[in-house]
């Protein structure tokens, strides 16, 4: 089930995203709200909820012996194995850090400016359009990524999940070209780039980093390594703040968004295929020196 519920979790701030500003549009527009007091009416709609889920979270059990038997032994590494595990495989991690810190400020510029964008796309006052977009996008995020629990190969599995990623960094570029040519609305537009970029992101939120362990049965978690990936990601997510903030604010954020899609595309695509080989190639020496 490590699938179902790292998906599970994972398009939790997909949908949790589009869903807060609707909300918050909602409370400033229908509960004539100020702006300012806006998050904190916001957060009000949503403790009961929040402490619904967590008394829920606290009840998941603990892994059994057939989780083991399947993946590996779950046990936070420590500073030896940690060093182990870089120096065992820094080219290939290189390669998926580099992917992951493009698809998060991705992720970030269209999670940040959305708002920016859809106002010079003309939907400045329709505050359902966020959940419009993002439902589509989490259902299918997560029958994508949850089916992956058929996959009991966990090489198997981390090879498709790399496929997956490279599909989604083409479903940005195509998409993106479609829409500069009038062929794809804006709505069908950000479906699309949303659902590429988060066929993308969603493995790295644990997916991807737990069939990793697991092929090559390490024994430890996904913690670590996520991490180190989610480090780089929000370096790249506060550089392009920085670089909204120190004299670029005036920018078109729709052609900032759409160079982005073709950067994240192309780049993001190359990268990712480079971990796939290195991957294969690495675990065929693995089992050349574990036969």
């Amino acid at each position: 089930m490590t699938e179902v519920l790292g998906a599970a979790l994972s398009i939790s701030f997909i949908f949790s995203s589009g869903l807060c500003r609707s909300v918050g549009g909602y409370i400033v527009r229908d509960w004539h709200v100020s702006e300012t007091w806006m998050p904190f009416v916001g957060c009000l709609v949503f403790v009961l909820p929040l402490l619904t889920f967590l008394w829920l979270l606290d009840k998941v059990p603990p892994p059994s012996a057939l989780d083991e038997e399947l993946r590996t032994k779950r046990k936070p590494m420590d500073k030896t194995e940690r060093k182990a595990f870089i120096t065992s495989f820094l080219p290939g991690i290189i390669f998926f850090v580099i992917t992951y810190m493009l698809l998060t400020i991705f992720r970030d510029f269209r999670d940040n400016y959305s708002a920016e964008v859809w106002k010079i796309l003309g939907y400045g006052n329709s505050p359902g359009i966020y959940t419009t977009t993002e439902v589509p996008v989490s259902i299918l995020v997560l029958v994508i990524m949850g089916s992956l629990m058929l996959i009991k190969n966990n090489k198997l599995a981390l090879m498709i999940n790399h496929l997956i990623i490279a599909m989604g960094m083409i479903l940005i570029g195509v998409s993106t070209f479609l829409f500069e040519q009038q062929i794809l609305d804006p709505t069908t537009w950000f479906i699309l780039i949303g659902l590429g970029l988060y066929m993308g992101y969603v493995p790295f939120n644990s997916i991807f980093f737990d069939r990793l362990i697991a092929a090559f049965r390490y024994t430890g978690t996904v913690g670590f390594i996520m991490y180190v990936a989610d480090s780089f990601g929000y370096l790249g997510s506060v550089s392009i703040i920085l670089f909204k903030e120190l004299g670029h604010g005036k920018l078109s954020w729709l052609s900032v968004f759409i160079s982005s899609g073709y950067v994240i595309s192309i780049a993001g695509t190359l990268l990712i295929f480079g971990s796939m080989l290195y991957f294969h190639i690495r675990h065929k020496q693995w089992k050349v020196t574990n036969a």
